[in-house]
C-alpha cells in the first residue's frame, strides 16, 4: 500500500512537472490571472460533473475553502514566475522539504535515511542545474514558506474526502483570482484558446491535487513533497521543444540519486541497502504486459536519458 501511494505522489508530480510548458505558453494569450480564474472555472465544472455521481461532503469542501487562499498566493508566484526564476528561487523555495524533515524527526524521534539522501541530492542538483542567483530572495522564502505551510495545513486538516476538497480549494481560488481579475481590469480573455485553461484544469489541478492530498494522508509529507524530483525531470522533458538549458552531468546524477533513494530499503538485521524498483502489485504494460511476482528477485536495469530545459516546477521551482 506505501509503494502504492508512493506511486500516486510521483505521478502527481509528474503531472504539474508538464503543466508548466502549457503555462508558459499560455502566458502569451492570457494575463495571470485571466489563466487562473479560468483553469480553476474548468476545475470545478469538471469537478461539479462528477461529484453527483460521488457524493458531497460539506465539510471536506469548506476546509478546501479555508487552504483556498494559501493556494491561490502559491498558484499566482509560480504562474507569474514561470520560465523565468532564477537559481536563488529555484533552491530556496524548494528548501521546505528541510523543515518538514526536522518536524518528523521531532514527531518520530528517529532520522529517515531515506529522505535525507533524497533531499541533500535534490537540492544539490537544483543548485547544480541552474545558474543566475541574482534574483529576489524575498519572492523565494515567500515560496518556501507558502508551501510549507499549504503542505502542514494538508496534514492537519485530518481526514477529508479528497475529491469535496480539491473541489472546495478550486471555488476559493476561483473566486479570489476572480475578484483580482476585477479589481485589476484584465484584459481581453483569449476565446479562442480555451484548451490551454481546459488542460491546465487537469493535469495542473484536479488530478494532480487530488493525487498529492490523498498521498500526504497515506506516506506522509516529507515523502509526498521529495517525490518532486519527479517533477523535475517531467517538466524538463515536457519542455523540450520550448528552450534548453546547459546539461550538468553532475548534476543529473544527483537527481537521479534523488529518485532512487525513495525506494531504498534499510535492511534490518544486516548491512548495507536493499536497492530495486518498486515492488507494484500488479501488471506494468509497455506495449505488452509483462507480470512481476513479488516473491521473485529480480534485477533491474535502469536507463536514464535527461536533457536540460529551463522551467518552473509545482512544488518548487527548478
Amino acid at each position: 500500500m506505501t509503494k502504492r501511494h508512493l506511486a500516486l505522489a510521483m505521478l502527481a508530480s509528474a503531472l504539474w512537472g508538464m503543466s508548466y510548458p502549457l503555462i508558459y505558453l499560455a502566458l502569451r494569450l492570457f494575463s495571470i490571472n485571466n489563466l487562473i480564474a479560468l483553469s480553476y472555472l474548468f476545475s470545478v465544472a469538471l469537478l461539479l460533473i462528477i461529484l453527483p455521481f460521488y457524493g458531497y461532503d460539506g465539510e471536506s469542501i469548506i476546509k478546501g475553502l479555508l487552504l483556498s487562499p494559501i493556494n491561490y498566493v502559491i498558484i499566482y508566484l509560480y504562474t507569474e514566475l514561470s520560465g523565468g526564476a532564477g537559481g536563488l528561487t529555484a533552491l530556496v523555495s524548494s528548501s521546505y522539504i528541510v523543515p518538514l524533515i526536522a518536524l518528523d524527526y521531532v514527531t518520530n524521534r528517529s532520522i529517515n535515511t531515506r529522505y535525507i539522501i533524497s533531499a541533500i541530492t535534490l537540492l544539490g542538483a537544483l543548485y547544480l542545474l541552474f545558474q543566475g542567483y541574482g534574483d529576489s530572495i524575498y519572492g523565494a522564502l515567500l515560496l518556501m514558506v507558502m508551501n510549507l505551510i499549504y503542505t502542514i495545513s494538508l496534514v492537519r486538516i485530518g481526514d477529508v474526502d479528497i475529491i469535496n476538497f480539491v473541489l472546495g480549494q478550486s471555488l476559493g481560488t476561483l473566486m479570489i483570482s476572480y475578484l483580482v481579475m476585477r479589481s485589476l481590469s484584465a484584459s481581453t480573455l483569449a476565446l479562442n484558446y480555451l484548451y490551454y485553461p481546459l488542460i491546465l484544469a487537469l493535469v495542473g489541478n484536479v488530478i494532480p491535487y487530488a493525487l498529492y492530498a490523498e498521498s500526504i494522508k497515506r506516506i506522509g509529507p516529507v515523502e509526498t513533497s521529495l517525490t518532486s524530483s519527479i517533477e523535475t525531470v517531467s517538466s524538463l522533458v515536457a519542455s523540450l521543444p520550448i528552450q534548453q538549458l546547459p546539461s550538468n552531468p553532475v548534476a543529473w546524477i544527483l537527481l537521479a540519486i534523488s529518485i532512487l533513494s525513495l525506494n531504498i530499503e534499510l535492511r534490518k538485521g544486516g548491512l548495507g541497502y536493499r536497492w530495486g524498483l518498486m515492488d507494484y502489485h500488479g501488471f506494468i504494460r509497455i506495449g505488452k504486459e509483462f507480470v512481476a511476482s513479488n516473491n521473485e528477485a529480480r534485477n533491474y536495469v535502469i536507463s536514464i536519458n535527461l536533457r536540460s530545459v529551463f522551467v518552473i516546477g509545482r512544488r518548487k521551482i527548478i
